[in-house]
């Protein structure tokens, strides 16, 4: 009895510690977002989101379509290279729910949660988990990681090309440097310091990556499928910043938008609003672009990005619907 009230006790100090968080989150993002439409002009920034052009819009909303596939089948290749079946349907499904959950709840990892949750194995066994959490892991690792190729290389051939004329671009580029040497040590140190069974996991990583990444067959086929998500994101940023009347040169795109994207990982808001505005609003002038105009694009891509995912709400309804028929017969 004592061990059954602890446990809820812990359930609910777990509900409450949930809630508090969200709410700050949801407070310093309007706040955030309030700030910056005051020092870029909010008649300016509401001009531009008046008047997007809908055909780059409705391009961008079927390049979202096109990633979330395209991770799904992405995810389908990490997990069955661990062991682990997965048909197409059920992927692209699961990760329509996912990038739902993403765009709303905070931290931009809770559908990843429930994706692990929804395809553990047996509960009763401790090891349920692992397999699904590092494919999961795994499969966004891989589409980070070729992000921040992307944002290095794009930076590096803007520096050398007319480094000069842009202010701070080397330290944009040693910052993206020194951010992915941080995650390298950080992901040694979990392995070598963590808990033992956070240890644990962490150390099948490697052995699962290298499976997962370098198994026969498996590398070009893992660095296809991100170059096309990557591309699609920066695509369908490219796509909104010109809806609005700001299009970028295609140097500028693959130079400036990973790093913007990038922001979106940064655990202290809702699906990235607030750090990606305030990102693009200072990186969009290096493009020959006003404040006003990057924070309108990445408004924009933020509305495309959710409206996009909304199949995952009538996956939820649906689940729900069966859930109820199953339990009435």
């Amino acid at each position: 009895m004592r061990h059954e009230n602890g446990a809820a006790s812990a359930r609910t100090a777990g509900r409450r510690h949930f809630a508090v968080t969200t709410a700050l989150r949801l407070v310093f993002v309007a706040g955030l977002l309030g700030l910056l439409a005051w020092l870029v002009d909010p008649r300016a920034l509401i001009a531009r989101l008046q008047s997007a052009e809908p055909l780059p819009v409705l391009a961008a909303l079927v390049l979202v379509q096109c990633q979330i596939v395209a991770s799904a089948e992405r995810w389908r290749l990490t997990a069955t290279a661990l062991g682990q079946p997965l048909s197409r349907g059920r992927a692209v499904t699961e990760y329509y729910v996912a990038s739902l959950l993403n765009q709303l709840l905070p931290g931009g990892v809770s559908g990843d949660v429930v994706r692990v949750w929804r395809n553990r194995g047996d509960a009763r066994n401790a090891q349920a988990w692992a397999v699904p959490a590092r494919a999961i892991m795994i499969e966004r690792l891989a589409g980070q990681v070729v992000l921040g190729v992307v944002a290095s290389a794009g930076l590096l051939v803007w520096v050398l090309d007319d480094g000069g004329a842009i202010p701070g671009a080397w330290v944009l580029l040693a910052g993206v440097g020194m951010a992915l040497a941080l995650l390298a040590l950080a992901t040694a140190g979990l392995a070598r310091w963590a808990p033992r069974r956070l240890a644990r996991f962490a150390a099948g990583f490697g052995p699962a990556i290298r499976v997962a990444w370098l198994g026969p067959g498996r590398l070009w086929r893992q660095l296809l499928w991100s170059l096309a998500i990557v591309a699609s994101y920066l695509a369908a940023f490219a796509l909104a910043s010109a809806a609005i009347g700001a299009p970028l040169a295609p140097l500028a795109v693959v130079a400036l938008v990973p790093l913007v994207l990038l922001t979106m990982l940064l655990p202290i808001s809702v699906a990235g609003w607030g750090a990606r505005e305030a990102a693009a609003a200072a990186l969009w002038p290096l493009a020959g672009a006003a404040s006003a105009d990057g924070m309108a694009a990445s408004v924009l891509y933020g509305l495309v990005s959710l409206m996009g995912a909304l199949p995952g709400a009538l996956l939820i309804a649906r689940r729900r619907v069966h859930a109820g028929a199953g339990r009435q017969a």
